[in-house]
């Protein structure tokens, strides 16, 4: 308790703009979020609570011999590799690294989707090991979110290799996990409900309709349709500021339209395929020619290179369903157009394509998230490829947490872009501030897309001093031409930085980057930072962060020039 108290304070005495807020709360100047129920979206409080139904299996399946897997089993598991010995397999459920995504991962069964070849045996001895273990307890192995994925994963398996022991058993076992997720539907208000709602109704829209359990399906439904028009932007993106998210949110609507569709229920399987189209719209667009940038958060459910390739309906998820739902996903990626560009700014997204180059850039118009989820500070970065390879990169971040190095790859410390007296280009959002505050303390931002180059301005760092923050990039055949403008008063020490997960190397006052490309500025020398470009969640490689830092003062201007080599 006086742990908590103590950070508390610490918290507030840190954030000037969070002392800002409670004292106009004190004061009655700031409305406080609107009043709600925990765990209970009012649009579904006549499905409330969700009694347990008698499951009737709908999916053909015989169980599985319960032998005893005759060789061990390595998993990888969130950047591990775990090694299961078949005498013991409920050692896999002990392993245990200090990040809690990994306890998760275990009991959502994250393994079995990644797995190509899925070994029956082992399948039934780790469900019969947590069954034996966990299925009468509370705690995380029953957080709705995990036990949502765990009753997806295990539903997926069975189609694939037959069902982990008993029939019965298995449905009754499965058809428990229903209430138990509508017991904590992760309903927190609109501001601080997250995507998470969402899969909570993929989860029972999936066993209500495998266990034909009616009330489970509906619920389930009736929350992936609300939860769409909630979390899915005017433009179709995921309003959680992550490109990954997003593909992931293309996955799990594609896979509840296949269900209603698999399970013969016609009208709810047009309009669940319509919400995965309007994703398909934007997937389409944010995807460079070499490859998705991870920008925001990664998710640890799976990795991205598994959803590679999903805007255009293949990818490795999709190679796990049957011929006609292959079939049925390539058909609707075929005939989905890319959106809008101006669709997609409005969103918070900068695609332009100049010849040889592509760019992403982040540049939600508020400045702040749509809310505080899985975006990061990266106002002003961009992802730049040339000739279908990237060039410049966004970090992404290996982790979650709000210390440490999860912490830092979520700041503009290692982000490419502009950042004023070491600070983040916006203070830390907090899920209470109302949309009036937000305007108060920090700017808004905007993005223009012209013949030859992209502008994202932003009003930020405004608590500093600074009204706009400015930065161009400006595209050429073989120049890249990178525009930096600040407008305000007082003394500021400004950084410029690029992230490229290439070999580069400094000549005097120009940075080499892979023998190829010049990279230099004006009134200043560079230096190189060593950082971690994540490509999964725990997963990196060496990139590096090339810095120039200026003193400046009031409105100025400067330019970094990208030449390639001839």
């Amino acid at each position: 308790m006086i742990s908590h108290l103590k950070r508390k304070i610490g918290q507030v005495a840190s954030d000037s703009v969070l002392r800002k807020w409670l004292i106009g709360r004190v004061l009655l100047q700031q409305k406080g979020p609107m009043a709600f129920t925990p765990h209970q979206p009012p649009y579904v409080n006549y499905l409330l609570p969700l009694g347990l139904e008698a499951p009737e299996w709908d999916i053909p399946s015989s169980g599985l011999a319960a032998d005893i897997p005759k060789r061990p089993m390595s998993l990888e598991l969130l950047g591990i590799s775990v090694s299961i010995d078949p005498e013991y397999p409920e050692a896999f459920f002990d392993v245990s690294t200090g990040d809690i995504e990994v306890e998760l991962a275990q009991h959502r069964f994250a393994w079995i989707p990644l797995t190509s070849t899925l070994d029956p045996t082992w399948l039934n001895a780790l469900w019969q090991a947590w069954r034996a273990r966990y299925m009468d307890t509370e705690g995380w192995a029953w957080h709705p979110y995990t036990a949502a994925e765990r009753a997806v994963n295990l539903l997926d398996a069975v189609r694939r290799c037959g069902m982990p022991g008993d029939i019965r058993i298995f449905a009754e076992d499965l058809a428990r996990h229903a209430p138990k997720i509508a017991h904590q539907l992760e309903f927190f208000g609109d501001h601080d409900t997250s995507n998470h709602l969402a899969n909570n109704g993929r989860g029972l829209y999936r066993l209500g309709c495998a266990l034909r359990m009616p009330r489970a399906q509906e619920l389930g439904f009736k929350i992936l349709c609300h939860e769409a028009e909630r979390i899915i932007l005017e433009g179709s993106s995921l309003r959680e500021g992550s490109t990954h998210y997003h593909m992931l949110y293309v996955r799990n609507y594609l896979d509840v339209w296949l269900a209603a569709h698999r399970h013969g229920h016609t009208q709810e399987a047009a309009r669940l395929r319509d919400i995965a189209k309007r994703l398909l719209t934007v997937a389409k667009s944010i995807v460079l020619p070499g490859g998705l940038p991870l920008i925001g958060d990664i998710s640890p459910d799976c990795p991205p290179a598994y959803l590679e390739g999903i805007e255009i309906g293949t990818c490795p998820w999709t190679q796990t369903l049957s011929h006609d739902e292959q079939g049925l996903v390539q058909t609707l990626a075929a005939e989905t157009r890319p959106v809008a560009s101006e669709h997609l700014q409005r969103d918070g997204w900068v695609r332009a394509d100049f010849g040889r180059w592509s760019i992403l850039a982040p540049a939600t118009p508020n400045g702040w998230p749509f809310m505080p989820g899985h975006a990061h500070q990266d106002i002003s970065s961009a992802e730049i490829h040339i000739n279908g390879q990237p060039l410049f990169v966004d970090p992404g971040r290996g982790a979650y947490g709000e210390t440490g190095e999860a912490a830092q790859y979520k700041s503009a410390a290692v982000h490419g872009g502009l950042r004023v007296d070491q600070q983040d280009p916006y203070p830390a959002n907090k899920p209470y501030y109302n949309d009036v505050f937000r305007q108060a303390v920090a700017g808004l931002a905007s993005s223009e897309i012209s013949s030859k180059s992209v502008t994202v301005t932003h009003g930020g760092y405004q608590r500093l001093g600074i009204e706009t923050t400015r930065r161009t990039w400006t595209f050429k055949n073989d120049v890249l031409s990178i525009t930096d403008t600040v407008q305000g008063h007082g003394h500021h020490a400004l950084e410029r930085a690029l992230v490229t997960p290439h070999d580069v190397k400094t000549k005097g006052d120009k940075v080499i980057i892979n023998n190829t490309f010049i990279v230099t500025a004006s009134d200043a020398r560079p230096s190189i930072t060593p950082i971690k470009i994540w490509h999964a969640y725990g997963c990196s490689t060496h990139g590096s962060r090339i810095v120039f830092e200026h003193s400046v003062s009031q409105s100025w201007t400067g330019m970094i020039t990208v030449e390639v080599m001839r």
